[in-house]
């Protein structure tokens, strides 16, 4: 198939990891695919000097934005996409800046969405950091237990079919979107903050009549910092609410019924009897305080995430006229409520 030479937009959310993200720049002018790009570096109020470290290292069009406080992943996701769809770019890279990438992942990705018109999303297959294990091949979700999993974990890359396959969800390290996925289907989620983000715009994906496809011959490389984090406070406060926040979003009553039970007298308790035992006593209280957040507030229902630049059409007269940058914003899309508000 012949591959149209398009605007690619790349972001990138950096936090405390300025020499991860030295190296994924470095990769990232070496990789095949596209044309035109542009990438930008979104820093989320990092404790250390991320400006003075990555700035001095940057090409012409590789941009370092400093966010004002530390907005999480999906709203400064959201910053770099809003510059692309500005910029006009057509496709949007959104990367983890702890990735390696092979040379031909983003070509390969590329090829799938311009082969098919109603897929908005591709990811690659995952590899763990020695490349010796499947890290993720896209997610799978049940909104019945509301487990949210990825597929083929740990499995053996030789035994992974080359074939692209459609899944629930793409793994949030590496995502290829078209810019027609974002002006139908809204952007990242910005009251997520961290975790859940890809699952959440893979179900409104679905919503929307979009695909997701997977393609195994695209290739990264992560390491897992699953175990390094399995007691931190923050992350199991905003992963037990936030999957608490999917569950209200897009299940159904039945569903919602069922999760509802697995939680309470299983999945909440087992965390809190597994931190105290541990002696993690913190991690015991905001794994307490994401349940009630999770089930009562109604953070989850705004709309910002709608907000995207919309090129205005040009008139007669524009046409003659040299190219000027000219964005209005659409209005947001009417507030989307569950059942259990």
């Amino acid at each position: 198939m012949k591959i149209e030479f398009s605007k690619i937009c790349v972001v990138i959310v950096n936090y405390n990891s300025s020499c991860e993200t030295l190296s994924l720049l470095s990769d990232l002018r070496n990789i095949k695919g596209g044309g035109e790009r542009q990438i930008y570096i979104i820093d989320s109020k990092s404790t250390e000097d991320a400006k003075g470290i990555i700035e001095p290292n940057l090409k012409p069009n590789e941009y370092f934005i400093q966010a004002e406080e530390n907005y999480g992943y999906g709203k400064c996701c959201n910053i770099g996409i809003r510059k692309g769809l500005e910029w006009g770019a057509e496709y949007f890279l959104v990367l983890n800046p702890d990735i390696k990438l092979e040379s031909e992942f983003l070509i390969r990705l590329l090829i799938a969405l311009q082969a098919q018109k109603k897929c908005g999303i591709a990811c690659p297959l995952t590899l763990s950091e020695d490349g010796k294990s499947v890290q993720s091949l896209g997610g799978e979700i049940s909104l019945l237990s509301g487990s949210a999993k990825r597929r083929f974990y740990k499995g053996d890359p030789e035994s992974v079919r080359k074939d692209f396959e459609y899944v629930d969800f793409p793994e949030g390290n590496a995502v290829l979107f078209k810019r027609e996925f974002f002006e139908d289907a809204g952007l990242f989620h910005e009251k997520f903050f961290l975790y859940y983000e890809d699952v959440e715009i893979g179900l409104r994906a679905k919503k929307e009549y979009w695909r997701i496809v997977v393609i195994p011959k695209s290739v990264v490389r992560h390491k897992d910092k699953t175990k390094e984090r399995l007691f931190d406070p923050l992350i199991n406060y905003v992963s037990i609410r936030n999957q608490i926040w999917v569950e209200r979003l897009y299940a159904n009553i039945f569903q919602y019924f069922v999760f509802i039970l697995i939680s309470i007298f299983g999945r909440c308790p087992f965390r809190i009897a597994r931190a105290f035992i541990t002696l993690h006593f913190r991690c015991a209280f905001h794994i307490l305080k994401g349940f009630f957040a999770g089930f009562f507030s109604k953070q989850l229902y705004d709309t910002s995430h709608y907000e995207i630049p919309i090129r205005k059409p040009k008139t007669a007269l524009e046409e003659t006229l040299p190219e000027m940058p000219s964005i209005i914003f659409s209005e947001k899309k009417e507030k989307k409520k569950s059942l259990f508000e």
